[in-house]
């Protein structure tokens, strides 16, 4: 099955690094990495950037330079900036800031080898809060459409099937994973909880636009 990671990313070019060389270092093969690096007013200081990421550079991963927008069209964008992107199997949502441990790819292509599944999430055992390592038992940020029982958003895999039902979406109202979900639950998509707990550290920070209230 073919894989294709996606990773928007606004001002976090350290952390952005390092995720790119978590995906990078996975034992899963077939993966190709886009990242979108979004800017607040010009691209012009895209040359410079690239001097961040140009030895984690490789054929597997591609980088854009956009100018920032709502966070749905931010993800999008990163997708459909593969030109072949309809060619994948999975699509898996890669946050730029929290920790992807070497098979946490290849966890998510066994299930969906093995289950009938649309789309897939995990909760949460290992969270990052600023310098202090906390086990959780963290379910889901809630807003849960009713019937739907999606886990964390930063976990998400889905189909092509999936990806299609929100690539064209023309409302925007709500934080992206939000009106995904939504999307996914009226269009009675399969959904299934994976058990990823070992392959993720979820990284609370100070910056982070939902979670920045989660930092003691």
């Amino acid at each position: 099955m073919r894989v294709l990671c996606f990773t928007p990313s606004l001002n976090r070019y350290k952390m952005l690094r390092g995720c790119v060389q978590d995906i990078n270092s996975q034992t899963y093969q077939d993966i190709f990495h886009s990242v979108n690096i979004t800017m607040e007013r010009s691209t012009h200081q895209k040359n410079y950037i690239q001097k961040i990421f140009d030895d984690v550079k490789t054929d597997k991963n591609s980088f854009t330079y956009t100018l920032n927008q709502h966070q749905h069209t931010n993800h999008i964008n990163t997708i459909l900036a593969v030109e072949n992107y309809e060619e994948y199997d999975i699509f898996v949502k890669i946050d730029d800031d929290d920790i992807y441990k070497k098979d946490y790819i290849m966890n998510i292509v066994n299930f969906f080898k093995e289950n009938d599944v649309d789309v897939l999430s995990s909760t949460i055992r290992y969270q990052l809060n600023g310098n202090v390592m906390r086990l959780v038992n963290a379910h889901n940020l809630g807003a849960n459409p009713e019937n739907c029982d999606f886990k964390i958003p930063a976990t998400f895999a889905f189909n092509l099937k999936s990806l299609n039902l929100i690539k064209d979406l023309s409302k925007i109202y709500a934080f992206e994973d939000n009106m995904w979900r939504d999307v996914w639950c009226e269009n009675k998509c399969k959904i299934c909880e994976i058990d990823n707990t070992e392959n993720i550290i979820w990284n609370i920070h100070g910056k982070n636009t939902t979670t920045s209230n989660f930092l003691i």
